[in-house]
């Protein structure tokens, strides 16, 4: 039986080294209670706090912590190292006499080592060095950390997303609950419109808001990404993308009204007023929202001739294609460039397609494939780079998509599956699984 991929409240250890998701935040849904952030569907204010549905209290202290990251092994990486070595007897290295309670030389001595590794992208070792610091002298950590954030904000002003995403991996595979680290990598995947990696990342973050604090400020900076991405998507006219987007913020449990009116726009702007309706209604009686979900409905009720039948229903030419049933889950087969084979799990909360480093590397035409960048991917055990590839053609049944992009991370597979079918394929299609028939049904969005 296939486990499902979910973001835990601490990193999550598998039993079994198994097909890891590079989804973020896959089948979160039973994670968290309700669909909004606060619990209460009907109200939304971003003066209210950024509460999780399920409390979280940290349990462990990141002073304790081992220098090897808390992560689990199943992660396997091609650059992992054993262990992470900092030369603590270093000239510049902080001396263990010596603990000022303000910034002194011996501070600063540790600040110049510390900016040295970053600039000679010493990644583990400048964590690591981090890490010790934090044990003998705060005021010191406190200075580190400061030059951590220019230096991350550096990185990715200068669209330097290699470097940003390992040093990232390297600081949160330690510390996987600094609000302002995942609010920096939620801006980073936001500058390069990668819309659905931003929502995952605030999923991870709002788990870890222990304070009031920090879920207003999370609130605050996830709202303002919604109604960023949706002013790009709708100045394009990109519809099924932000459908896509809107889709993906309700799966996570993110969506509020106020979200779910901008998605009926959406839907209203594809030329599907059943949708438009159907999410207006649900939203008519919101304390905040719905008056103006009200009046809409009024309007597009009174200029539109009844629609009897849902644009996202299967019709009955839908194409249907086969699929292999693994436990409660299914295999469906796609080929690559018109030559490779690969079977993928077909996982609705997966953002983007993804394979294995093995399945990729042992497809024929893998050359063909385009580097785009290096990213950080969020799964169930935790943080993992991966490489964005884009792909010139792949055949799902009698459909062919041109230039899809693909992630490709280090995992392990179980034999026959190659990866997952996310997202930004499947959200090109009408779908719906036959359980009976074992089947794929399709029809391509207008």
């Amino acid at each position: 039986m296939i486990p499902a991929v979910r973001i835990r409240n601490r990193p999550y250890f598998m039993n079994t080294r198994f097909l890891l998701s590079a989804v973020f935040a896959a089948g979160v849904g039973s994670g968290w209670l309700g669909k909004t952030w606060f619990g209460t569907p009907q109200t939304e204010s971003t003066d209210q706090p950024f509460i999780s549905h399920q409390q979280v209290t940290p349990t462990a202290n990141h002073n304790d912590r081992d220098l090897t990251p808390a992560l689990d092994a199943t992660i396997t990486r091609s650059n992992e190292t054993s262990s992470v070595n900092v030369d603590f007897s270093d000239p510049f290295a902080p001396r263990a006499q010596t603990q000022p309670s303000t910034l002194t030389v011996t501070d600063s001595r540790t600040h110049v080592q510390f900016t040295r590794l970053l600039q000679d992208r010493r990644y583990a070792d400048a964590v690591a060095l981090y890490q010790e610091t934090t044990r003998h002298n705060e005021t010191a950590a406190t200075q580190l950390k400061r030059e951590l954030l220019n230096h991350l904000s550096t990185l990715s002003s200068n669209g330097n997303s290699r470097d940003f995403s390992e040093l990232i991996d390297n600081y949160l595979s330690i510390y996987y609950d600094d609000i302002d680290i995942l609010l920096l990598l939620a801006e980073f995947n936001q500058a390069n419109s990668s819309f659905l990696e931003t929502a995952d990342v605030y999923l991870l973050a709002k788990n870890y808001a222990y304070n009031i604090s920090d879920q207003q400020n999370l609130l605050t900076h996830f709202n303002g990404f919604v109604k960023n991405a949706d002013q790009i998507y709708t100045s394009q006219q990109d519809w099924l993308s932000l459908i896509n987007l809107y889709s993906h913020i309700e799966a996570l449990g993110l969506m509020t009204p106020s979200h779910q009116y901008g998605q009926a726009l959406a839907h209203l702007g594809n030329g599907d007023r059943y949708s438009a309706m159907e999410l207006l209604e649900q939203i008519s009686t919101d304390s905040l929202i719905g008056k103006q979900a009200t009046i809409a409905l009024r309007e597009l009720s009174a200029n539109s001739e009844a629609t009897a039948i849902s644009s996202n229903a299967i019709s009955a030419e839908a194409d249907t294609i086969a699929l292999q049933q693994r436990g409660n889950q299914y295999l469906v087969n796609l080929t690559v460039n018109r030559q490779d084979n690969v079977n993928l799990l077909i996982d609705t909360g997966a953002s983007m397609t993804t394979l294995s480093q093995a399945s990729f590397y042992a497809l024929s035409t893998n050359g063909d494939a385009i580097e785009q960048d290096r990213r950080v991917f969020h799964t169930a055990n935790g943080v993992a780079q991966g490489t964005v590839y884009t792909v010139p053609e792949i055949n799902l049944g009698p459909y062919l998509l041109k230039d899809t992009q693909i992630a490709v991370l280090d995992f392990d597979t179980v034999q026959g599956i190659d990866g997952l079918l996310g997202m930004n394929v499947l959200g090109q299609f009408r779908f719906q699984i036959d359980q009976e028939n074992r089947s794929l049904l399709l029809n391509r969005k207008q």
